[in-house]
């Protein structure tokens, strides 16, 4: 990954997180379950991203 995807990745989540705490009791499902899904999921993809680079950099030293 480089340093664009991380920086867009930091700002999706940032904005995510901005929108949640906005949010109300009265905020309809349709805009909280994509918010939910973004603040979840980027952790887990930026994780997940970097364990595959770790072993994708481990496998090419090895050869």
């Amino acid at each position: 990954m480089d340093h664009a995807t991380w920086f867009l990745a930091a700002i999706t989540f940032l904005l995510a997180a901005v929108v949640f705490e906005m949010g109300d009791g009265n905020t309809p499902t349709v805009i909280v379950v994509p918010v939910l899904i973004f603040l979840y999921g980027i952790p887990v993809y930026l994780v997940g991203a970097i364990v595959t680079e770790f072993v994708k950099a481990g496998s090419d030293s090895n050869n």
